[in-house]
């Protein structure tokens, strides 16, 4: 009796996820297993695949092109995670204060960018960009600032970019560190309170120290939404001008999808998916002593 009832209970939670696995099965691990496999291969989807070994990952890392697609990438990593970070844990931080009134309001406001289509965004921003028109411009020239092509100078393109994913991705952090506040018992301030201790105190004794889970999960989360940035590259500035902004991703689709390359595109999504990885689990032991799970 009691194994049949085991047993139900494991055909039934295998029923429950099965689905899910399939999913992930066929749209996540066997395009990883091709992707590896079509590496070794030249291949543009005409001509028959042919074997040349580990040469896409020789001309990979021996190429110009790669090393500057992964350090705009990198520039863009840092430009957009820190700031976004930062600004939406301090968002969450007055959105908490009890006080506040219209706090509602102002999450919802800030959360917009979230579920708003980043290519209609992108359409968007775009405009807000234009050099004679737009309204950016149009603000800077009260401070006799006047007619900076955002999009157009490799000076400011990357810049531009970096502007855009810090708007599109305070709110979700906004969201995560609230979550995270609103778990943290208010006795813990009032002791601190009891014995004087300033708003900044408690911010760094208090706050920071119990919110260091939500805020490692956060950092993760927004390095691999900037390392996988595509879309906004691709509306406003397709890589350019100069490839000031052809970022990892862009470069691999432009091998893929515009030279036919799928050999070598594949080579480019293993070296990215294992640096992910690499990066990501790397996080990980940095900040295992000043993560408090407790």
């Amino acid at each position: 009796m009691y194994l049949r009832r085991r047993t139900r209970e494991a055909l039934t939670g295998w029923a429950t996820v099965l689905p899910a696995l399939v999913v992930q099965v066929i749209f996540i691990y066997l395009p990883l297993v091709w992707a590896f496999y079509v590496s070794f291969f030249s291949w543009n989807m005409i001509r028959p695949m042919r074997y040349v070994g580990f040469q896409n990952y020789e001309r990979l890392f021996s190429s110009a092109d790669f090393w500057n697609s992964m350090s705009v990438t990198g520039i863009y990593i840092l430009g957009t995670v820190i700031p976004s970070v930062i600004i939406g844990l301090l968002l969450a931080a007055l959105l908490n204060i009890e006080w506040i009134k219209g706090r509602g309001i102002f999450r919802t406001l800030f959360y917009i960018p979230v579920i708003t289509s980043m290519a209609a965004a992108a359409v968007i921003w775009g405009w807000l960009y234009e050099p004679n028109f737009g309204l950016i411009n149009y603000f800077l020239s009260f401070f006799g600032i006047k007619n900076i092509k955002w999009l157009s100078d490799p000076n400011y393109s990357l810049l531009a970019l970096i502007i855009v994913g810090v708007w599109k991705r305070i709110g979700y952090n906004m969201v995560l560190f609230l979550a995270g506040l609103q778990t943290i018992p208010k006795s813990y301030y009032e002791a601190a309170e009891i014995d004087g201790a300033t708003a900044w105190s408690k911010f760094r004794r208090i706050t920071l120290p119990l919110l260091s889970p939500t805020t490692l999960f956060v950092f993760i989360m927004q390095f691999i939404a900037s390392f996988r940035v595509f879309v906004s590259v691709s509306v406003m500035t397709s890589g350019g001008p100069a490839k000031s902004t052809q970022v990892i991703t862009y470069y691999l689709y432009e091998n893929a999808f515009r030279y036919l390359k799928f050999g070598y595109a594949s080579a480019i999504a293993v070296v990215m998916f294992a640096m992910m990885i690499i990066l990501t689990l790397l996080q990980f032991r940095l900040s295992k002593r000043r993560v408090h799970y407790q």
